[in-house]
């Protein structure tokens, strides 16, 4: 990883916190951008391959790169979809480590054997282990096939010296599960990122478990603070657990609280397929965006969100870094960047 792309996203994140600190105008940081909503897979709980729009072709692209930086984007995250079903992924990938972002991708890795070189542009590998990782815990949630050549590309890109964090979205909060997947995990050598699963968007499909007891969800989320806490390979922050523990109704994923605070436009913001500017991705097709190849988001954004407090895992998150600056960027370096 280079130093200086880590020292640059740092420069633009404190000077994204001190406008969001101050009420200034728009200075996000970070932005993920799909890629394509297409996929090869189709998971119980997402719904972008449903929202299937036109993709922006390799030179659009570039131009949408150099906008990006223009407006003070330090971390960009490449994501879908599936972004490895795009035969230029490579070419994308280089274009933005050529302009000089802190690049991260998210892939679900059944489809690295094919073209195993086309992520070695990412200094962070963003995947998915369900359940216990295991084959038949995984593929309830992802399909047949979903658990194929995952934990081989895991270790071909962790013995690159690359790293790789594993998303796990939680159903069943059932800390015996968590605890397996922890273990395999440390084995793999990678950290896992913990997510509630979101309902009541567009890009996300699926119900809750029947039956689901709030309580024993908050409980859940406490269980896995204090083994973070005990050293466990936990990538998520503190803060965020904390938050999880002690989020009110898990059947609602956003809220619209009074005297809450979002950074959803104004820290980080999602760029989808054919370069719309959203919030977040959480708000996509029930915000207002803007054209970023044509117009400029501090200019063109109406400041409106339908929301502004979540338990979605990337948001919150990225929340967490601008409430609670100091401790989540530790975390961040800790479990992101070094």
């Amino acid at each position: 990883m280079n130093p200086l792309d880590v020292a640059r996203l740092g420069a633009a994140y404190a000077t994204s916190l001190a406008a969001y600190a101050v009420g200034g105008t728009p200075r996000p940081f970070s932005a993920s951008f799909s890629v394509t909503d297409r996929c090869n897979l189709r998971c119980a709980y997402c719904n972008f391959p449903n929202l299937a729009d036109r993709e922006l072709t390799t030179a659009e692209i570039g131009t949408l790169f150099e906008r990006l930086w223009r407006m003070g984007i330090r971390r960009l995250g490449i994501v879908g979809g599936e972004p490895m079903v795009r035969k230029d992924l490579p070419a994308i990938l280089q274009l933005a480590k050529q302009k000089g972002f802190f690049l991260t991708v998210n892939s679900n890795l059944t489809l690295f054997d094919r073209v195993p070189d086309a992520l070695g542009a990412a200094d962070l590998i963003l995947t998915s282990l369900d359940g216990d990782g295991s084959q038949a815990e995984h593929e309830r949630e992802r399909g047949d096939g979903s658990h194929d050549g995952v934990l081989a590309a895991i270790e071909t890109l962790v013995r690159r010296g690359q790293r790789v964090v594993a998303i796990s979205v939680v159903r069943d909060a059932d800390v015996d599960v968590a605890k397996r997947l922890l273990e395999r995990a440390a084995k793999l050598g990678i950290g896992i990122h913990f997510q509630a699963q979101c309902v009541d968007a567009p890009v996300v499909r699926g119900a809750l478990p029947p039956g689901l007891v709030n309580a024993h969800m908050r409980h859940f989320w406490q269980e896995l603070e204090a083994l973070r806490r005990e050293g466990a390979a936990i990538a998520s922050s503190g803060d965020y657990l904390q938050a999880l523990a002690r989020w009110p109704d898990f059947r609602q994923s956003a809220r619209l609280v009074a005297g809450e605070r979002c950074a959803a436009g104004r820290g980080f913001l999602f760029i989808d397929p054919v370069g719309r500017g959203w919030p977040c991705a959480y708000t996509r097709g029930v915000a207002g965006s803007v054209d970023l190849l044509a117009d400029s988001w501090a200019e063109s954004w109406s400041r409106e969100t339908p929301c502004n407090t979540c338990s979605v895992g990337p948001m919150l998150e990225f929340n967490v870094l601008f409430k609670r600056p100091l401790s989540a960027a530790s975390n961040a370096l800790a479990s992101y960047l070094l």
